[in-house]
């Protein structure tokens, strides 16, 4: 819901290896992999599709199948599967078009296809969902947390945010609340402060579920370096970790901060300010006049 002021430029581009200096290309409506100085063919263009490495491995796709092949351009994986998911510690997320399990970097399946919906591995953990409750597995399969919830977020720093029955709380990797099911929605956790919803409004809460920045706000994004973005009706603005408003609630719509700017809109002109609300002309894009 507060995520539709959110500015996203939306760029295709073909995936760059960096590590290895290479690149996705396109040849006859079909992707293949080439080294970016020299230009010579690793992995002759024959895939309908090819992501980005992750874990040494890139999911690849032909007439609907999906599979995964290493730097070399070998298909580790044969491409058997309705859907995938990058490697994530290890393994692997696949579907068959109904359910889903957990393959290792051999095409192994480890975890059988049994889920309804699954999330990739995180700090150990993997959420699961069998008919529609949602809860934690291990890397054996094996449950760990208790399949009760309606839905479920990735563990990040040994936390994560979990639903059920219109709330939302946030739980330990044993299971334990951390901040009780008293907020109607918690986001991802951003330099030790996550937006959260209470009574129709959005505030931000601490690792002990603390409403520290106060719920006075209708749309919120999440912080990056030091600012996030908030809204009242049409209007937003920048606070700080503390709550204080830094850049004055002037826009109708709002990025996020990134090396120093943020991307911004007023009368449907778009640009760039810094963080003291100046405007920075970069990437094509003017100040207002």
């Amino acid at each position: 819901m507060k995520k539709i002021f959110l500015l996203i430029v939306a760029v295709f581009m073909l995936q760059i290896v960096k590590a290895q200096q290479l690149e996705a290309f396109q040849e006859n409506e079909k992707f293949g992999i080439k080294e970016s100085v020299t230009g010579k063919v690793v992995v002759p263009a024959k895939y309908d599709e090819i992501y980005s490495f992750s874990e040494g491995l890139a999911m690849v796709s032909t007439a609907g199948k999906f599979g995964f092949i290493d730097k070399t351009g070998k298909e580790i994986v044969q491409l058997t599967y309705a859907e995938t998911s990058n490697f994530s510690e290890g393994l692997a997320a696949v579907s068959n078009g109904e359910e889903w399990g957990f393959i290792d970097k051999t095409g192994k399946e480890i975890i059988p296809l049994t889920y309804q919906e699954v999330n990739s591995f995180s700090e150990g953990l993997a959420a699961v969902i069998i008919d529609d409750l949602a809860g934690y597995i291990d890397k054996t399969g094996k449950v760990v947390i208790p399949l009760t919830y309606d839905y479920c977020m990735p563990f990040a720093q040994g936390l994560a945010i979990v639903e059920k029955d219109g709330f939302s709380g946030v739980i330990d990797q044993k299971g334990n609340f951390v901040v009780s099911m008293r907020y109607t929605e918690i986001d991802d956790y951003s330099q030790g402060l996550a937006a959260a919803s209470i009574n129709g409004k959005w505030g931000y809460i601490n690792r002990q579920g603390e409403l520290v920045i106060a719920a006075d706000y209708d749309y919120v994004f999440p912080f990056s370096e030091n600012y996030a973005g908030v809204m009242i009706g049409d209007k937003g603005g920048y606070i700080d970790l503390t709550g204080n408003i830094e850049i004055p609630m002037v826009y109708d719509r709002l990025g996020i901060f990134s090396n120093g700017t943020s991307l911004v809109e007023i009368a449907g002109k778009q640009f760039y300010i810094d963080k003291k609300g100046n405007c920075v002309e970069k990437e094509g894009l003017t100040c207002p006049k």
